[in-house]
């Protein structure tokens, strides 16, 4: 067989797209698959405001990209000036300041995941779009890890707007995470009092229908790739009101 023909520069191209190497010339794009996050329960209290003034301020400056967010910005806007006047309230440590502050964490956080859910469908994996709303973010071509994930972390529980709710707030070590969440009103020693509540993504579970004056014990793991269960956080415990 002859050897392909080939010329001072490998791969050099006419107009017609033939290639004097022998060679067709490739088509296939490569892009990273880039994802606003949308989960920011890691984030301390002093890191989650300045992130969401800035996604604000970006997203609002590049409106021509983000014409339809599921909210104004003037709201996102207003949510995270709250959040930095109840962070600083809280420092009382008056249990009024402290609800207060918690719940415009909740607030925050809850507005910022509705909007990078919105980014990723704006910028289907475009690394420069997803840089635009000021989103922090992550590539999601990275090696896959069916390794058990780690336990969750600083499980924390409050009570719910309605009788008988409870809201649990936690760090997954992964990002973004999907999770498992079990109750108890029995023994958290005895493993067969535990039941599943239900399937939660990222660190905040809402959840309903508790006897109000219960002792509820509550705990979570993360689910992990092709179905690997992580290990169990340490569990916690609220009288439900």
């Amino acid at each position: 067989m002859p050897a392909p023909l080939t010329w001072d520069t490998p791969g050099l191209t006419w107009d017609s797209g033939l290639t004097w190497d022998g060679l067709a010339p490739s088509t296939r794009k490569t892009m990273n698959n880039t994802k606003a996050s949308i989960d920011f329960s890691s984030y301390t209290a002093a890191e989650l405001g300045p992130v969401a003034h800035t996604i604000h301020d970006k997203m609002a400056a590049n409106a021509v990209t983000f014409a339809t967010p599921p909210m104004p910005m003037a709201t996102l806007q207003t949510q995270a000036t709250t959040y930095d006047a109840k962070l600083i309230a809280r420092a009382s440590n008056a249990k009024t300041d402290v609800i207060a502050f918690n719940e415009a964490r909740d607030t925050l956080e809850e507005s910022l995941g509705v909007l990078g859910n919105y980014v990723n469908t704006i910028a289907k994996g475009d690394p420069m779009i997803v840089d635009k709303s000021g989103f922090p973010s992550y590539v999601t071509a990275r090696p896959a890890d069916t390794s058990p994930p780690a336990a969750p972390t600083d499980l924390r529980l409050r009570q719910g707007e309605l009788s008988g709710s409870v809201v649990a707030r936690y760090k997954p070590e992964r990002q973004p995470s999907t999770n498992e969440v079990q109750t108890t009103t029995g023994d958290p020693n005895n493993e067969a009092s535990w039941t599943m509540k239900g399937i939660y993504q990222g660190g905040r579970a809402e959840m309903e229908g508790f006897t109000p004056g219960a002792l509820l014990w509550v705990r979570v793991r993360t689910v992990g790739l092709k179905g690997v269960m992580g290990a169990w956080s340490d569990p916690a415990q609220i009288r439900v009101i």
